[in-house]
């Protein structure tokens, strides 16, 4: 297809409205929202190479074999421009995350799955031909991460072409659809690292992000590790990771819950009842705070309170 078009979707609240119009004929994803559905998107065919700017809800996108065996054969490239994105790809199951500003490349001939945390972003796909013609391998793409300096020139290519699309007719598209490969093959090409380039967050300080992040919502249920690394823009097994000396995260957020029961208990200006209490900080209820609370500190929630009020 060697013609430029541009196409403005918006649905609110409407999934399968989306879903109609995107992705046409040949399915690329299964996708499951994550929050209220919102999406508004720019596409520009660019000859053979699409060219597409989204801001999106959070989803989970997951390519299995079936889509795979389905066809569409290309080389998809996104990056974050503010939100975060984790997954995994591929027989190996390799995981990758996505913070503000980075890219992540996907060969579409291969399974993937990734929850993203929503935002804008810019997605650039390829034709596998044309990846092949320019150099790259494809296959071993699949998965690779590049860092905001790494794909600085390619994000501010694209959204130069963006705003210069107007001013072009539509015998040009296919030349800046091939500007826009040119510009990936030389980031790919000045990537400072010799491996596959990825970006990870130091562990320190995504620790502390997680702990943060879980004390700031013990009593919500949306406390779920799918949420957490969603919100953390982490894969599952870097959670794990984090946690893992301590017994792993969902040992540690209900060890958190249950200090924060243990320390309203002791607090004598802390009038509320056991089963607001268990209730207030995600324990399904009495019962269960009260048997948990005892395995944990070897009293019950009203052991723990009369004591605390015997020693006042």
């Amino acid at each position: 297809m060697h013609r430029y078009t541009t196409a403005q979707i918006d649905a609110k609240d409407r999934h399968e409205v989306w879903l109609s119009h995107w992705p046409g004929m040949t399915p690329l994803y299964h996708t499951e929202p994550l929050e209220q559905f919102r999406i508004s998107s720019s596409i520009a065919q660019l000859g053979e190479i699409a060219l597409v700017f989204t801001d999106i809800s959070a989803q989970r996108w997951r390519r299995d074999k079936r889509l795979v065996d389905m066809g569409n054969d290309s080389m998809a490239l996104t990056v974050n421009l503010d939100g975060k994105a984790a997954g995994v790809v591929g027989k190996q199951a390799q995981d990758w995350v996505q913070m503000p500003g980075s890219a992540v490349i996907v060969d579409r001939q291969q399974t993937s799955i990734h929850d993203s945390a929503g935002g804008r972003s810019i997605s650039l796909s390829v034709p596998r031909h044309l990846a092949i013609e320019a150099g790259l391998d494809v296959a071993g793409l699949h998965g690779t991460v590049l860092n905001p300096a790494e794909i600085a020139m390619f994000t501010s290519h694209a959204m130069q072409i963006r705003e210069a699309l107007p001013r072009f007719s539509e015998e040009d598209a296919p030349r800046l659809g091939k500007s826009m490969l040119d510009v990936l093959v030389l980031a790919l090409k000045g990537a400072s690292r010799t491996e596959a380039p990825g970006f990870r967050e130091d562990p320190a300080t995504l620790l502390l992000r997680a702990r943060s992040e879980v004390q700031a919502h013990l009593g919500s249920p949306s406390l779920t590790v799918n949420n957490l690394c969603r919100k953390l823009g982490v894969s599952r097994s870097t959670l794990h990771r984090l946690f893992e000396a301590g017994g792993g995260v969902q040992a540690y957020i209900r060890d958190m819950r249950l200090e924060a029961a243990r320390q309203a208990l002791l607090n004598p200006e802390n009038p509320e009842r056991i089963g607001d209490l268990a209730e207030r900080l995600g324990f399904s209820d009495a019962a269960h705070l009260s048997r948990l609370f005892k395995a944990r500190f070897g009293e019950t929630p009203s052991d723990c309170r009369a004591r605390a009020a015997l020693t006042r």
